[in-house]
């Protein structure tokens, strides 16, 4: 297999997790009782579902990283495609990401999440760019 072939069915496998994660509806409980979630997940031992009523704070560092991968994966697929071109797209990626989980049950839109996202894309996008800086000193 060709490393485009690779980076191609990687790309598609990662859209594939990110999409199930993002748009996977969250469960309204009658209360946010911790007793009632905590039973809640040991019945329904779904890894979605703890991913879903994980802590405040881990969610909040997962959306920092969520999106780097894609930079990084996109690159490998075509490094013809320019660095800002690919962080426009991930940011737009972000955006429907947060307009879409209004309509779906029990998630919540939020336009910190947004921000941290398109500061993940930023993130994946300066490892590219470190990347190709080492890649272009290294001798030939």
């Amino acid at each position: 297999m060709r490393k485009r072939d690779i980076a191609g069915i990687t790309l598609l496998l990662y859209l594939a997790v990110l999409s199930l994660f993002v748009l996977f509806p969250r469960p309204i409980l009658e209360t946010g009782d911790p007793f009632q979630i905590a039973e809640y997940l040991r019945t329904h031992a779904n890894f979605f579902y703890k991913i879903l009523y994980a802590d405040t704070n881990t969610v909040a560092i997962g959306n920092y990283f969520m999106l780097t991968p894609f930079p990084i994966i996109v690159h490998a697929f075509s490094s013809k495609i320019s660095l800002k071109a690919i962080l426009f797209t991930g940011s737009a990626l972000s955006a429907l990401i947060e307009l879409v989980q209004w309509v779906i049950p029990g998630r919540v839109s939020d336009p910190v999440d947004f921000f941290s996202n398109v500061v993940s894309v930023g993130v994946g996008t300066l490892i590219v760019r470190v990347l190709q800086r080492r890649k272009s000193a290294a001798p030939q």
